[in-house]
Order: structure tokens, then C-alpha cells, then sequence
């Protein structure tokens, strides 16, 4: 058996926050519950997937989250090397949980939307606390006390923080800049196609944004990765919280199957629904090895 060699784990639907441009699974969305997540763990592993990037909804409210991290980083018998693990999180788990899943991560993924109190504010809804400084503090932390894990901050352009994005950088101390900072032009699918009228922003002017945010990255010296939506196609091999595998075909979600169903039939051809160079380097770019 031979998976894709980056996989995208969404356990969970469920967040904390209630973001307009959200492209994850709907929040209703019943969570993957544990033993078959410890079963997708040894899927994963015994396919030979080199990352995978666990995200949501918002995967910090699963109990089991830090026994889900330590599976897959658990070291093989044979001294291969177990998968690179990403935590994408939107920042709010209280520090003791952070702390219990942290020494086990490769990456971690942050997100601050604009310089622009305001601006956040309107994208990041839902959180019973400053988000912005809930993110900035959680940043801190990770350089301070968790130096072998590298920081990816993203940043997702819509039609409300036009201005505040590019200054993003600005929020932050040189000691605790990340390792990459990533632009996303909005996806428009699940909740973001919900609100694409109001939210999506051109090509056109999502490049004059990209523009802006390049010459402040130059500027602190951070490595700037780009998002586009033209790129999409090919690049993820998603699991929802129900098993389903989702790919993305022409710029859409399309879901083909249960994980498990199609590995007991012998129908999963990961080569047939993604680009394999694709996979790799949308991986490989955002979250290059040390």
C-alpha cells in the first residue's frame, strides 16, 4: 500500500471560532472518534507518508489529540523515520494542553489575519478572548521554551483586511518571527463559498496584496510562501472526520470514498487523484525540513 506522501487529517469539524472564510469541514460534523483515528494513524504509517498535517475545525478541543501526535511520531522498529506532524491551530487551547502536545510536533501553524485590531476581529469571529494576542502570546511561548518546533504563520487575504494584512510582521518581535509566513488567497469552498460574494477578493487584487507582503517580508527577513487558488488542484489528500477522502478536482472538494473501504477493495490510487509533485512540493515549500 502506498499513500500520498503528505496527507491533510481533519478529525474534527467542531471549532471555537466561527471564521467566514473557513474552507474546513461543516463544524456540525460528528468528530472521528479515537480508535478509528489510532487505526488511520497505522494506515498512515504503514503507507509511508512522510507528513501530515492535522488541522479541522479546530483539532485542540479532541481529548485525544496528544495520544493522536504521539502515535504518529512514534519511532519504527527499523529506524525509518516517522512522519513529519504539523499542528494547524487557531491558538486558543490554554498553555497545559499546548505544552502536552508540543514536544511531539515538527511544525506548528498559527494564524493572524491583519495588523488591524478591527480587521481580525471581522475575520477570526467567535473566540471568547483576544484572539490576535491569544495567537501572539502562544508564539512567543513556542520560541521561548519549544525550540525544535518551527512556526508557519498564516495569513488569509479576503476583502476586509486588504490594508492589514501586508503589515502583519509588524506585530511581532524579531526573536519570535516565524520560520515561514504563508498568504492564502481564499478558498472558496464549505464556508468560504458560503461567503464568497461578499468576502473573495480578484486575482488581481490578491496579487497587489501578495505584492505588499513580499516587500515587508524581504524586509524582516522571513520567507514568504504564496497560496493560490489556481494551484489547488492536485495538491491535498484530505481525511474528514467520517474517513472520507477528499481531493480537490478543478478548484473543488470532490470526495471519493471511505479510506478504509477503498483500502479493503484495492481501489485507492493516490497518483490518479492528486499530482504527486504538487503534493510534495505544497508540503515541501510551506514546511521545509530542517
Amino acid at each position: 500500500m502506498q499513500l500520498p506522501a503528505f496527507v491533510d487529517l481533519r478529525p474534527i469539524g467542531r471549532c471555537n471560532l466561527s471564521c467566514p472564510f473557513c474552507f474546513g469541514p461543516r463544524h456540525e460534523v460528528p468528530s472521528m472518534p479515537w480508535d478509528t483515528a489510532r487505526n488511520v494513524v497505522d494506515v498512515l504509517r504503514d503507507g509511508g507518508v512522510q507528513g501530515v498535517v492535522i488541522s479541522g475545525g479546530e483539532p485542540t478541543l479532541l481529548p485525544y489529540l496528544p495520544d493522536l501526535v504521539g502515535a504518529l511520531r512514534k519511532p519504527f522498529d527499523d529506524g525509518r523515520p516517522a512522519p513529519r506532524v504539523v499542528l494547524s491551530t487557531n491558538g486558543l487551547a490554554p498553555r497545559k494542553a499546548m505544552d502536552r502536545v508540543l514536544p511531539h510536533l515538527s511544525w506548528i501553524a498559527l494564524p493572524l489575519e491583519s495588523a488591524d485590531r478591527k480587521e481580525h476581529g471581522l475575520l477570526r469571529t467567535g473566540s471568547p478572548a483576544p484572539h490576535r494576542d491569544r495567537v501572539l502570546r502562544l508564539l512567543g511561548e513556542v520560541r521561548e521554551n519549544h525550540e525544535h518546533v518551527r512556526v508557519k504563520l498564516g495569513t488569509v487575504v479576503t476583502r476586509l483586511n486588504v490594508k492589514g494584512a501586508p503589515r502583519v510582521l509588524d506585530l511581532i518581535e524579531d526573536a519570535s518571527l516565524p520560520d515561514v509566513w504563508k498568504v492564502y488567497q481564499m478558498s472558496e469552498t464549505n464556508y468560504g463559498a458560503d461567503n464568497r460574494d461578499w468576502l473573495s477578493l480578484g486575482d488581481e487584487e490578491f496579487e497587489d496584496v501578495v505584492s505588499a507582503c513580499e516587500q515587508a517580508a524581504r524586509q524582516r527577513g522571513v520567507p514568504l510562501r504564496v497560496y493560490r487558488n489556481s494551484t489547488r488542484t492536485g495538491s491535498y489528500f484530505f481525511i474528514d472526520p467520517d474517513c472520507g477522502i477528499v481531493v480537490i478536482d478543478e478548484g473543488e472538494e470532490r470526495r471519493i470514498g471511505n479510506l478504509f473501504e477503498k483500502l479493503a477493495d484495492d481501489t485507492l490510487r493516490p497518483a490518479q487523484l492528486l499530482t504527486p509533485a504538487r503534493n510534495v512540493e505544497n508540503f515541501a515549500g510551506t514546511y521545509p525540513d530542517q
